[in-house]
């Protein structure tokens, strides 16, 4: 169960949060499989990025001698989150060579847990919408504010690869051009496909499950 933080109220909470609804026709028949969202925690006049306070700090990590093994300076990061969660997010998983400068798209590194939330919940968003898991752009922009404001907040995260991959050829165009990508399913041939540019068809998962026999050689 999500719990709110104080000071941080939803834009709404008139009973029970409400689950995503398919959207009907007016028989009452199911139309189709598109989903519509309701407010919970974003305000539609807010920016869920613009609800809490941020802040510069210093994100760096030393190992047992004191020897600093990372370091980037005036990064910037929700107030409320600790140091270790800073030290994480920025180190791990902020994109980009500090050698390169503060640009994305040429390679530089991100300086904002910002860009990094709006990097991967931007590109989900617009899959959906792309893919017609929304009855509307409105429903998608619904569904984009409260994934932006859960991961601000730190009400939800996502697993790492979704952090280190997603959104880096949908926001930065990084890939392009650089050679053929991960294989994809193909809905239009059937068909698992090569992707014509790396991270077009970015690694989402770090696990697998596969199949295994009752031998205790597997």
């Amino acid at each position: 169960m999500i719990q709110l933080k104080p000071g941080i109220p939803p834009a709404s909470l008139n009973g029970p949060p409400k689950p995503a609804e398919r959207r009907k026709s007016r028989s009452g028949k199911k139309e189709n499989s598109s989903l519509r969202f309701e407010r919970v925690f974003s305000d539609a006049s807010v920016a869920p990025r613009d609800q809490i306070e941020w802040e510069r700090r210093t994100a760096e990590i030393t190992d047992d001698s004191g020897k600093v093994i990372f370091k980037q300076e005036d990064i910037e990061v929700p107030k409320s989150w600790s140091a270790l969660a800073t030290k994480i997010a920025v180190s791990k998983y902020f994109y980009g060579d500090i050698a390169n400068g503060t640009d994305p798209h040429r390679g530089g590194r991100e300086t904002s847990v910002r860009q990094l939330i709006h990097r991967v919940t931007r590109t989900i968003a617009d899959w959906g919408l792309a893919d017609g898991y929304f009855a509307d752009a409105e429903a998608a922009e619904i569904f984009y504010d409260e994934l932006t404001w859960l991961c601000v907040n730190q009400h939800g995260a996502f697993n790492s690869p979704v952090w280190f991959n997603v959104g880096l050829y949908h926001q930065y165009g990084v890939g392009k051009g650089a050679g053929a990508g991960n294989y994809f399913y193909n809905r239009e041939t059937g068909k698992a496909e090569r992707a014509a540019s790396q991270y077009e068809y970015p690694q989402g998962s770090a696990c697998f499950i596969q199949s295994v026999g009752d031998t205790m050689e597997d």
